[in-house]
């Protein structure tokens, strides 16, 4: 995770410098990996680390991945409690998952959380000050288009768009989302979208010069259907913004994604292989920190 730090540096220097500089992110960072082995450890002891759960299997994959459990789930390795990080963004980071530690994570992993609580907690994260940040630092570094019909799946409560408008100006933004509660959210959040009920991009209308996957690819029930709709929604040479929480990067941070409904958990490769299936990479910026981050193009047909 911690090797691709040049580049993090080189795009999202903003976004580090918010959190108090290299060595503060990286603190701010290792308490995710702290906070996912202590998670570990308590559904492991509660017999709750079998369950067939998309928290459970992010916890798992992330962990394993780093060689800190092995197959069987059993800890090969302990991992040191961080120092608290001093910059301010740093610190709302590591909040985020103290925040979360206070949910029973073993309830979690049964199922048994109150389904608002999880929303309430998706929706503080959204609004977040280093969240913002990050999101609108990816933006700047993929050279984010400032016209064009921009198209965001999963659109959720609206908080994307509420950041896309504050720096660009599209002739066209539409999101979709399969809540209809959601997308009469989305509508009041930001009123300068268009915001619709559809399952997938399929049942969207329109010819789309952007698509926004800015960590949405978790939410698709069937990736691969869903991605080959996007392809049809969009206009050829149209590009694909891709920002996908994975395995190989902060493992806490990805299985709070997971507790919050999220269906699936991605590893780079597996996010690459996807796309691959209808899109063209054009640019890759990082694989792993803080996510999977590039640029896909649909080619001319």
């Amino acid at each position: 995770m911690y090797l691709e730090f040049p580049a993090v540096y080189r795009f999202f220097k903003e976004y580090i410098e918010a959190s108090g500089g290299i060595f503060e992110l990286k603190k701010a960072l290792d308490w995710s990996v702290w906070y996912a082995v202590k998670w570990w450890r308590e559904l492991v002891d509660a017999g709750a680390h079998r369950t067939q759960n998309t928290f459970v299997k992010a916890l798992y994959n992330a962990l394993l991945t780093r060689g800190i459990i092995d197959e069987e789930g059993g800890v090969r390795r302990d991992v040191k409690k961080p120092e608290m990080p001093k910059g301010i963004y740093a610190r709302e980071w590591v909040e985020l998952h103290q925040n979360f530690d206070s949910i029973d994570v073993v309830k979690v992993a049964r199922d048994e959380v109150d389904r608002n609580v999880l929303d309430l907690f998706y929706s503080d994260l959204q609004i977040q000050g280093w969240h913002r940040i990050m999101i609108k630092t990816f933006f700047k570094a993929v050279g984010m288009r400032n016209d064009g019909a921009v198209l965001e799946p999963y659109s959720r409560e609206g908080h994307l768009a509420v950041l896309y408008f504050e720096d660009y100006r599209p002739r066209l933004y539409v999101g979709y989302d399969s809540s209809p509660s959601l997308v009469e959210l989305a509508k009041k959040t930001a009123p300068e979208g268009t915001f619709v009920t559809a399952n997938s991009a399929c049942d969207v209308s329109g010819r789309f010069d952007v698509v926004l996957l800015v960590e949405k690819m978790q939410w698709f029930p069937d990736p691969a259907r869903e991605l080959e709709c996007i392809w049809r929604a969009m206009a050829p040479g149209g590009r694909l913004y891709v920002a996908q929480p994975v395995v190989e990067s902060m493992p806490g941070y990805l299985a709070i994604h997971a507790a919050l409904g999220a269906i699936h958990v991605y590893s780079w490769k597996d996010v690459e292989n996807l796309l691959q299936m209808h899109f063209k990479l054009e640019r890759r910026l990082i694989k792993t920190m803080p996510f999977y981050g590039a640029v896909w193009k649909r080619e001319e047909s």
